[in-house]
């Protein structure tokens, strides 16, 4: 089932959907780190991650 994690920050654009829930996890951190200049906890990811159901 795939995982999907849209960033909630201003004007942020950055969507991803990945079958791997690591995947997205790892990618959400380099976001985060490389284009807010911050750091975001396993917890908060999990918490803004989807399942997404294909049709």
């Amino acid at each position: 089932m795939p995982y999907q994690f849209e960033c909630s920050g201003d004007h942020c654009q950055f969507m991803i959907r990945s079958s791997s829930s690591d995947e997205v996890e790892r990618l959400v951190r380099a976001h985060v780190r490389m284009t807010h200049n911050g750091r975001i906890t396993k917890a908060d990811i999990e918490r803004e991650m989807d399942r997404v159901e294909l049709a």
